[in-house]
């Protein structure tokens, strides 16, 4: 649901989203299927055109992070006034 939340959250400050550019950590999968929600969140991607590729985590100054979803949001396309 924390999911869910946030990538609603995305779309209201872009006013629409177009496509994200995600990086899904191995360890956030594996939760996702161990917790039997990974359809659901797999939908929210699927939804939110999210593409991209799994991680082994990430450094955050001298942390190693690995349960984790990064991305870069492209809001939805406006028209030419």
């Amino acid at each position: 649901e924390s999911t869910r939340a946030a990538f609603r959250d995305v779309e209201e400050r872009l006013g629409g989203i177009d496509m994200i550019l995600g990086f899904d950590c191995v360890l956030r999968r594996l939760d996702a299927l161990n917790r039997q929600v990974f359809r659901e969140i797999s939908e929210v991607y699927k939804v939110n055109n999210v593409i991209g590729f799994g991680t082994y985590g990430e450094q955050y100054r001298s942390m190693h992070l690995n349960q984790t979803f990064t991305g870069i949001a492209f809001g939805e396309r406006q028209a030419a006034v």
